[in-house]
């Protein structure tokens, strides 16, 4: 029985120092040879099952001396005997592609493949994709390729791992050694003890008085508290002890295969959609990582190898030329502001004190200082006009609201002594119809009949009839409280006229700012705003904001109804043609872009859309 032990723990060791001379001969090999990770872009159609070719037993050495031994097949027709060359298969490796940029991403694949060589059983291989987008380096998630050996002993260190989990106190309560505090209080304090069950609350201090000492006092005492920080310690380590006990990785993981049999090359296709920036025209990709055993890296990647993504967008297609608009400049100008005073009933008195009088008349003044302040013009005169309600005489209205104007005009000349008396004009309105009528057309508290005769008063030639007539309507005390007081107001005109310019009306030209705008929200990708700023002009660059929004039936209108059709104007029909599927017209279309625009050749194998148009080019 002892005999057979011996044989089998012999016969494991072995088994090991084999295993162990075999991983250290491969890593050997490994280190040599610098062997990496290949990072290929995959070939756009699969080329289908290759025949294995044929090697013949003698050829020509390296120095061409010798025979060259051929294989030879016999002609049907003529009977003699032809020599055949065989040719042996090799995989074309693409090293950068064209991408295209679409609704503000960019969609890239490639494959990494990786040696069977460095595909151990002990062994884990960490694969970590990077990308750099403009200056930034952008970590993808990684690939891990797992030997058999490797993946046992990580579900050991799992095991290991909620083992480690379990022993973690969640409970506060059990680092208190319950059993002595009891015996404590029922030897020193048995009254206490006593109320062992009792739930009523007693508070700290009531405690102090029957203990002598604090409740956290005895607490403390009783308290395990190397055992608390050994606690606090494990849940620190608590993400080391996983790397540690399971020689893997956290985080998120695009690939964790499991090697079952070693002599086969792993490959993988990688794809990944990112969020395209203004600007971006390259995207290289690289590779780092290394081989691990046991959780230790033993050999790293060199990560010589590179591939090269370069982004074509639509956006680049924009149209930058500045767009102007023609505009009028007129010698004198006018702007105004309202007002709404609370003047005493019947009178042209104004309490200035009033929150409501002292914050309107600061805005009107903040208002005027900035009319005043500004360098370009000149400031002719400040017209006052006060209006009334309709209640009372038209008579004594017209002349209420002259007072209120005068009153007005006092008091913004007093608050500004550095401006000119004489700009402030006086002015008014005696009652206020045109404002009452609009305001009633949106009331809803007035019924239909009511707002049909007030639509119909003839307040122009008799205002105190008008008045009269609304005050038999239902909605009379409504209109008294609610409408007059807002007709109360004062309106403020500031006429100007530009400085240093004599004639009175000139024409000029002034670049189109919000078209501008446009054009950059187009080449910043951001093309929601573009369609929002450049859609009305429905130009060029509008058809170009549709189209790289996804707006393709509205592009093809716009492109449509063009007059002229330049190179990029045929393109960019072409392109949405072809998104329509109308292969034939988008192929026509292209066809006259080529013969105007040769270097629009290639701009169509830049975009996916039209790559499949200029295939029959590539073969001349």
């Amino acid at each position: 029985m002892c005999s057979d032990i011996i044989k089998i723990a012999l016969a494991v060791f072995v088994s090991l120092a084999i295993h162990s001379c075999t991983s250290v001969r491969r890593l050997a090999e490994i280190s040599r040879n610098r062997m990496d990770i290949d990072v290929s872009i995959p070939a756009y159609e699969d080329s289908g099952e290759t025949a294995e070719p044929q090697v013949n037993e003698e050829s020509a050495d390296s120095s061409g001396r010798g025979p060259s031994i051929m294989n030879a097949v016999k002609d049907t027709e003529t009977g003699e005997m032809v020599a055949v060359d065989v040719i042996n298969a090799s995989r074309v490796v693409a090293r950068f592609r064209n991408v295209a940029e679409r609704a503000g991403k960019v969609s890239i694949e490639f494959d990494v493949s990786v040696p069977h060589e460095m595909a151990g059983s002990s062994w884990q291989l960490r694969i970590f994709p990077e990308l750099e987008i403009m200056g930034d380096t952008v970590s993808l998630e990684p690939m891990l390729v797992t030997g058999a050996k490797y993946r046992s002993a990580q579900i050991r260190g799992y095991e290991r791992y909620r083992e480690f989990l379990a022993s973690i106190i969640t409970d506060s309560l059990d680092f208190i050694m319950l059993k002595p505090l009891e015996i404590f209080l029922q030897r020193n304090y048995p009254g206490v003890y006593a109320m062992k069950n009792d739930t009523t609350l007693i508070s700290d201090p009531e405690a102090e008085n029957i203990f002598g000492v604090s409740q956290q006092e005895v607490l403390r005492h009783y308290t395990r508290f190397r055992m608390a920080e050994r606690n606090e310690k494990k849940k620190v380590k608590s993400g080391i002890m996983l790397e540690k006990l399971t020689g893997g990785i956290t985080g998120r993981i695009r690939l964790d295969t499991v090697v079952t049999s070693e002599g086969e090359d792993v490959c993988y296709r990688y794809t990944q959609t990112l969020m395209s920036r203004p600007g971006l025209k390259r995207i290289p990709v690289t590779l780092s990582g290394g081989v691990y055993e046991d959780g230790r890296m033993i050999y790293r990647i060199p990560g010589e190898q590179r591939i090269d993504f370069y982004v074509s967008s639509l956006a680049s297609l924009a149209d930058d030329t500045p767009r102007y608009l023609s505009r009028i400049v007129e010698r004198r100008v006018s702007d105004y502001t309202n007002a709404v005073l609370d003047f005493d009933k019947g009178s042209a008195r104004l309490d200035t004190l009033s929150e409501g009088n002292a914050s309107e008349l600061s805005r009107i003044r903040e208002c005027m200082s900035k009319m005043l302040s500004m360098s370009s013009y000149v400031t002719d005169s400040i017209v006052i006009t006060a209006s009334c309600s309709l209640e009372g005489s038209a008579r004594f209205n017209a002349g209420l609201a002259k007072e209120r104007a005068r009153t007005v005009a006092g008091l913004l000349a007093q608050g500004s002594p550095s401006v000119d008396a004489g700009i402030f004009r006086e002015s008014s309105a005696a009652e206020n119809w045109k404002l009452f009528m609009t305001i009633s057309e949106n009331d809803p508290d007035i019924s239909p009949s009511s707002l049909e005769t007030i639509m119909n008063l003839p307040y122009e030639s008799d205002p105190d009839g008008s008045e009269t007539v609304l005050q038999r309507l239902p909605e009379y005390r409504h209109l008294r409280e609610k409408v007059y007081p807002r007709l109360r107001t004062v309106r403020l005109d500031f006429y100007l006229h530009r400085k240093d310019m004599e004639k009175d009306t000139v024409y000029t030209t002034e670049v189109d700012t919000v078209y501008m705008k446009g054009v950059k929200a187009l080449k910043d990708l951001d093309y929601a705003r573009a369609v929002e700023l450049l859609g009305p002009y429905r130009d060029y660059n509008a058809a170009l904001a549709y189209l790289s929004a996804g707006y393709d039936d509205k592009a093809l209108e716009i492109l449509g109804g063009m007059a002229q059709k330049p190179a990029r104007v045929l393109y960019l029909e072409a392109l949405a043609m072809s998104r329509s599927g109308r292969d034939t017209e988008a192929e026509e279309l292209f066809r006259q872009c080529i013969r105007q625009d040769r270097s629009m050749l290639h701009r169509g194998r830049l975009d996916p859309e039209m790559q499949k148009f200029t295939l029959k080019y590539d073969e001349i």
